[in-house]
């Protein structure tokens, strides 16, 4: 081989590597932009979760301090509420009735936004705590109601549902609080 065609097959080798240094450089800036831009993305998507993850569980819980109130007295106390100093200052039973439904078309409201956050889990969790939260509202409603209105229903066993559907109100709302924890977890390494 002569020394001119060995200068040329030498210059073209390191062409070549050259090419490909530059080829596998900038596939590897390309896939370090991708990982930064979806670490970025995973942060943004994670903040905004966590923020309406917190505005749910906080409406969760004002209903179910609201909840708490009307449940705590014995169900021979029920028509006696006032008296009792249960109910909040300057509010009557029909008063607590409309702030439970205000209070749950809260959850329901802020519900919405979480099943559109995702996940998947969570939204399940956060549509879950929104069906119990109804169905503590609907108890409410009954409360004032008269047996015969209700098939002969007494008032015991109206307040017996209430805090049947209390117990699984907060149930889910522990539930939603374990899983939105564990979403926020998540760095999207598995899979």
């Amino acid at each position: 081989m002569d020394a001119g065609l060995a200068a040329v097959l030498g210059a073209l080798a390191g062409s070549v590597a050259t090419i490909g240094a530059a080829l596998a450089t900038g596939w590897s800036a390309r896939a370090q932009a991708k990982m930064v831009a979806r670490a970025e993305h995973l942060r943004q998507r994670r903040d905004a979760r966590q923020a309406v993850y917190e505005e749910f569980i906080a409406a969760a819980e004002a209903h179910s301090d609201l909840a708490k109130i009307l449940l705590a007295p014995t169900p021979e106390d029920l028509n006696d509420l006032e008296r009792l100093h249960i109910l909040p200052q300057g509010m009557n039973f029909f008063g607590v009735i409309e702030e439970s439904k205000s209070l749950h078309e809260n959850v329901a409201k802020i519900s919405t936004r979480v099943q559109l956050a995702g996940p998947k889990e969570v939204s399940a969790a956060a549509f879950i705590v929104d069906e119990k939260s109804r169905e503590v509202r609907a108890s409410f409603g009954t409360m004032h109601m008269s047996a015969d209105a209700l098939g002969g229903r007494s008032l015991s066993e109206r307040w017996s549902d209430g805090c049947m559907r209390f117990v699984r109100f907060s149930g889910a709302v522990s539930d939603f609080t374990e899983k939105a924890r564990l979403a926020l977890d998540d760095d999207g390494t598995k899979n």
